[in-house]
This record gives C-alpha cells, sequence and structure tokens, in this order.
C-alpha cells in the first residue's frame, strides 16, 4: 500500500514535466543508451516492473540497478515507449516529500501495459516507476466492446448452457482452483474474463461460509475502500466496515453474478503433476462422495496464505475437561456463556475470540507470549491513504496501479516515520494498553503493524474494541507466560500462575504454507517450491501469484487488495502459458 495523498491541483507545467521526462526515457531506450536511462532516476529511485520484460515482478533500485536490469533483458526492453494517460497530480511522500506523480502507458508488439511515476522537484528524475502489463495483444479481456453478442434464439437457453458448462460432464477445465475464498473466486474471475475455462473446488457447503461460519461479532478491520473484488466493486451504500455475513453473501453473489464455476462440498485428495503431457491429474472427492479425476494443465492453490492450523499440545492436556479448539474453528456455535475462556495468544484472531467471548457473556483471558503492535481503527487508514482519498474519484483499478508503483522496500522506507505517527496517535491507547501489562512492539524494525502484514501475516492488531476490553479489565490478561500445564478446570502458567478453564481457544496462528503444499501434493513439491509468503532476497513476495518451480502451479493469496491486483497477473500468466505466447 502507498501512503501517498493529493496535496494540490494539477498545473499544465507538470505536465509538460512529465512529458519531457517520457521523451527522454523513450530516446535513451530506443537508442539502446542504457546508461541514460539510469541518469533519469533518483540515485535512491525505484523501476518496478510487472512482467513487461520477462515473465517475474522484479524491482532495480538506483541507477546502476536500473542499467543492469535493461542488459539482461532481451532487447533491453527497446520497444517500450512511455507516454503521459491523464493529469498529473502532486503527491507527498514521507521521508522524500514532494512529487510529481502521473500514469503512464505502453505497448510493445505483443503487449499493452499501463504504469505510473512520480517524479522529484529538482532535478525532475524517476524516484518511483511502475510499468505492469494489462493485456496481452490479440487476447483482450471481456469488456464493454468485447462481449457475447449472440442472440441464442434457438436450441439451449442460458440456464442450459449454464448447468451444462457446470458440470462438466464431457470435459476437463483448463485450470482447477483449490478455495472459493476472496482469493480464488477473484483469480477465476480475471481468468473467466480472458475466457479461460476455470473450476473452483471448496470444501464448504456454500461460497462465504469461511466468513459466514466464524464467531458473531466479526466485521472486517480494514475500510471497505481497500477491499472491492475486481469488475463488480461493493455498492457504494455499504458500511466502512463490513460484516462477516455480508461479506459471505455478496461473495456467493459474485461467483454467481460473474457465472464462476465452483463446486462446493469438494475435496482435493491430491494431485501430481505430467511433465510429459503438461497436465495434472488431480483427484477429487465430491459432494456426495464420488471420485472425479481432472486434468486440467494449471492448479492455483488459493487456501488463503494461513495454510495448516498450527496446534500446540499442552502437558496434562489428557486431564483437562474442557473443549479445546483452535481459533479457526472457533464460531457462533461455540457456547461461551457464562464460561471461563483461556484464549492462547495475542494477535488479531485471539483479540477478536477474546471480544466476542465477553460480548457473548463469557469470561476470556488472554495468555500473551510476545510483544503485539495495535493500531487504532482511527490510526490505521493512514496505511491506506491512497484508498481512501481516492474513492469516488479513480476508478479502483487506478488506485491499484498507484499502490503497486510503490515496491517493499520503500514501504519499509515510508512506515518508519508513518508507524510514529500513528503510535503518537495512539499514545493513550498505548498508555493503557501498557498499564494493563500488555507487551508493545512497533516491528522488528520500527515499521509498525503493515511490514508485519507484509513479512509475517501476523504479529498485530487493528483495535475494534479489545484494547479497550483489556485496558477496562473486562478481556483478562497474562502476559510472559506460557502454560506449563492443564489440570482439570485449570490452566497453571509458567509463572505459576493458576487461571480457572471451562475452554481454551488457541489463537496460535497456523504453519507456514509451504508445509500445505507437502500435505496436499508431497514434500518433493514443497521443498522445489520453497518457502512461499514474506519478502524475498529480490525484494518481492516470495512464490505468490507468481510461476513456481512446479510447472502449472501457482500461490494466490492475501489481502483483498492483494488479490485483486495480483490476480490479473496469475491469469496473464496462465493464458499465456495456453496460448504458446512468450513476448520476453
Amino acid at each position: 500500500m502507498t501512503m501517498t495523498t493529493n496535496v494540490a491541483a494539477s498545473y499544465e507545467s507538470d505536465d509538460e514535466i512529465v512529458d519531457q521526462w517520457c521523451a527522454s526515457f523513450n530516446g535513451a531506450l530506443a537508442n539502446k543508451n542504457y546508461e541514460r536511462v539510469a541518469t533519469l532516476f533518483a540515485n535512491d529511485g525505484y523501476w518496478r516492473d510487472i512482467l513487461t520484460f520477462d515473465d517475474r515482478i522484479q524491482t532495480a533500485q538506483g541507477p546502476a540497478a536500473i542499467r543492469d536490469m535493461l542488459c539482461a533483458r532481451r532487447d533491453g526492453g527497446t520497444a517500450l515507449r512511455l507516454s503521459r494517460e491523464g493529469d498529473t497530480r502532486i503527491e507527498a511522500l514521507l521521508g522524500v516529500g514532494r512529487v510529481t506523480g502521473s500514469f503512464v502507458r505502453y505497448e510493445t508488439k505483443d503487449v499493452v501495459g499501463r504504469g505510473y511515476i512520480r517524479l522529484t522537484s529538482d532535478p525532475h528524475c524517476a524516484f518511483t516507476l511502475l510499468t505492469s502489463v494489462q493485456e496481452l495483444k490479440g487476447f483482450p479481456e471481456k469488456s464493454l466492446r468485447n462481449r457475447d453478442g449472440e442472440l441464442h434464439r434457438s436450441g439451449p437457453n442460458w440456464l442450459d448452457r449454464r448447468l451444462a458448462d457446470q458440470a462438466y460432464e464431457d470435459r476437463d477445465p483448463q485450470v482447477l482452483v483449490i478455495g472459493a475464498g476472496h482469493a480464488g473466486l477473484t483469480v477465476a474471475a480475471r481468468l473467466q474474463h480472458l475466457d479461460v475455462d476455470t473450476l473452483v473446488i471448496d470444501r464448504a457447503e456454500r461460497v462465504g461460509d469461511n466468513w459466514r461460519s466464524r464467531y458473531h461479532s466479526l466485521t472486517l478491520h480494514n475500510e471497505i475502500c481497500c477491499n472491492h473484488l475486481p469488475y463488480l466493486p461493493f455498492p457504494a451504500s455499504w458500511p466502512v466496515y463490513l460484516p462477516k455475513d455480508k461479506l459471505a453473501g455478496w461473495l456467493e453473489f459474485y461467483a454467481e453474478a460473474m457465472e464462476l464455476n465452483v463446486w462446493n462440498g469438494t475435496t482435493f485428495l491430491g494431485g501430481r503433476y505430467d511433465e510429459a503431457a503438461k497436465q495434472w491429474h488431480a483427484r477429487l472427492q465430491l459432494a456426495d462422495g464420488r471420485i472425479r479425476i481432472m486434468h486440467p494443465s494449471h492448479i492455483v492453490m488459493a487456501i488463503g496464505v494461513s495454510g495448516i492450523p498450527n496446534i500446540p499440545t499442552f502437558a496434562g492436556q489428557d486431564r483437562f475437561k474442557g473443549k479445546i479448539i483452535h481459533s479457526s474453528r472457533f464460531g457462533s456455535a461455540v457456547d461461551v456463556a457464562s464460561k471461563s475462556v483461556v484464549v492462547v495468544g495475542a494477535g488479531t484472531s485471539a483479540h477478536d475470540i477474546a471480544q466476542d467471548v465477553f460480548l457473548r457473556g463469557g469470561k476470556p483471558v488472554l495468555i500473551q507470549r510476545s510483544p503485539v503492535t495495535v493500531v487504532s481503527a482511527e490510526q490505521a487508514p493512514r496505511a491506506y491513504a491512497a484508498f481512501r482519498s481516492n474513492e469516488g474519484v479513480l476508478p479502483i483499478e487506478e488506485t491499484d496501479l498507484m499502490v503497486a508503483s510503490v515496491p517493499y522496500d520503500l514501504l519499509r522506507r515510508v512506515h518508519g516515520p508513518l508507524s510514529k505517527i500513528m503510535a503518537d496517535g495512539d499514545a493513550e491507547l498505548l498508555r493503557g494498553l501498557s498499564r494493563a501489562g500488555f507487551l508493545l512492539d512497533n516491528g522488528e524494525d520500527d515499521t509498525g503493524f503493515f511490514m508485519k502484514l507484509v513479512r509475517y501475516l501476523g504479529g498485530y492488531y487493528l483495535n475494534v474494541g479489545a484494547s479497550d476490553l483489556i485496558i477496562e479489565g473486562k478481556i483478562g490478561l497474562r502476559s510472559g507466560a506460557v502454560i506449563r500445564q492443564l489440570e482439570e478446570h485449570s490452566v497453571e502458567l509458567s509463572d505459576g500462575t493458576v487461571i480457572d478453564a471451562d475452554m481454551i481457544v488457541l489463537g496460535t496462528g497456523y504453519r507456514p504454507l509451504q508445509e500445505a503444499v507437502s500435505a496436499m501434493f508431497s514434500p518433493e513439491m514443497a521443498e522445489r517450491i520453497g518457502p512461499i509468503w514474506g519478502v524475498g532476497p529480490d525484494g518481492e513476495l516470495r512464490n505468490m501469484w507468481m510461476r513456481t518451480r512446479q510447472p502449472g502451479f501457482f500461490v494466490a493469496g492475501g489481502t483483498f487488495t492483494m488479490s485483486r491486483f495480483y490476480s490479473k497477473v496469475t491469469a496473464l500468466l496462465i493464458k499465456a502459458d495456453l496460448e504458446g505466447i512468450r513476448w520476453w
């Protein structure tokens, strides 16, 4: 996410500045003068490219790295010509100052791309440049100018064709997506718009059950402006913070409205890849118990980046008379009224569960082992200011380009000062938590909650009420200790404290997603792919949305924002494979 905000109106001279920069860039690139191209960037500037030069997302920082990136590419990108698209805007970037921003467009003989550039004030060098492929020439997405125009007056009607399409009685899908959460649905929608036959499977009874079945009080912790799905944004009248059941219903509606083929009640039993045939042998167990073997060319694992629940065991666990459940199994059906509930952990799920227990008449106690970053609902929107300020002003696709133009290393740089601003705004809240004994931190390098999300997808909490309950003593807290052993109706901690317990809820997170690959496919495949999620040595997320070392296998997941944008990258790469296109 970007921390930029519009602070002034555009000026004609700024348009000219961007046009002149693009002209210098295009001329140097056409002449293969990569040294000259590199000098057009600030000394600490970034060029982030998505698929233009090859099948990767890559970021180069500084003139030398940018020169080397061009030298390593076929033709050095000589066919790339940038042009300004629309008016410029003046932005303020924390730690950088005033920059001139503009959308840009380009074409090569094979692709159409868009991007975003930010130029420094004096001299007018590029501080950030994003180039991102949006279309494969000859294979446009379905759109207002590229849609089914047949009347279909005779033969099967729309419903007949739709039911036959969903049944897969006479064919296999080209792509199998495992998981019908927001990540799986967005990838399927992107592929459907590229005319790729895609089947989504999910063990749940209905689309949206992954939200519908969760605890009663749950809402999304970030604002609606970040969370729209591609092609079909939420209605303008919807609340800022989406309730779980409203979101669940929307996901189900989305799958129907977008005509996505979804098989619910279907379990993925395993798969192996046939290198010679370039297809998968995938075993599925259908809702009626039948086994179906399918042979898609690609599989997208979209089970969320959480993977397999991390379930610790405790000494004396066999003596405990109460129920022990993982947070992933905790929902409104779990009776907590008047019960003493020990919640192990202090991340987002643990906070939410403790709050839900209190609201439903239970007596929750959080067991906190290590520090957590806490940010209030009032301060957290600073991390997604671009979405908030541009909602209703720019199409969400353009805001996504602005956000994607900020590489993860720059996010780290910006979130240092930004997290301090947030902490200052939350001073009273944080003092109250400290007095209650809650262990706080601001990230491993003082960069706050968002870099924890990018690196670990955990270790933070955006306060929607649980912190206030901790301060007020309505949620009990034991920090700096772990469970030593369990008794019949109590928990003994490592500091000797004994806590009454009728139930234990494990907010202990999940195993690395690589382990889910091992369990679903094979340990050898998991080893071949390597770690999933977290920023790698190349400055990009590891094995997410892009090709992996396993042919025909992709991983999709992350936030709604990430899934909306990067699902298109996944879809373009799969479409290129299916059509035998190689533009690099």
